[in-house]
């Protein structure tokens, strides 16, 4: 996962480099939450079916769920959940577990 130390990343996550060991540590923003408990509750834990149905809204086609109402900012919203998802996969890459909405503790600590 790409990012600076001063906390740039998509749409209010933050990702901080620990001086000590030079991990990241990736801290969920409560849009972060949301778009776990979706996939969870929806998609039955499935990044692949979510990624799929958010396209096929962005797009104008056939879809199971409208987490973004229409308007002119719909297909940038949906841009940003994309990103987002994409730096949460790679976050469970990097664990080797699914993130859950209740997540209490950042990466890299105990």
């Amino acid at each position: 996962m790409a990012a600076d130390a001063k906390g740039d990343h998509s749409e209010g996550a933050t990702i901080e480099t620990h001086p000590s060991n030079g991990t990241d540590r990736f801290l969920l923003t409560d849009d972060h939450r949301m778009l776990l408990q979706v996939r969870d509750t929806m998609y039955e834990g499935s990044w692949e079916d979510f990624i799929r149905d958010l396209e096929a809204r962005a797009a104008g086609r056939a879809h199971v769920f409208e987490l973004v109402p229409a308007s002119d900012n719909m297909k940038a919203t949906i841009v940003g959940h994309l990103r987002m998802i994409s730096d949460m996969r790679e976050w469970e890459a990097e664990l080797g577990r699914l993130l859950r909405p209740n997540e209490r503790t950042p990466a890299g600590s105990s």
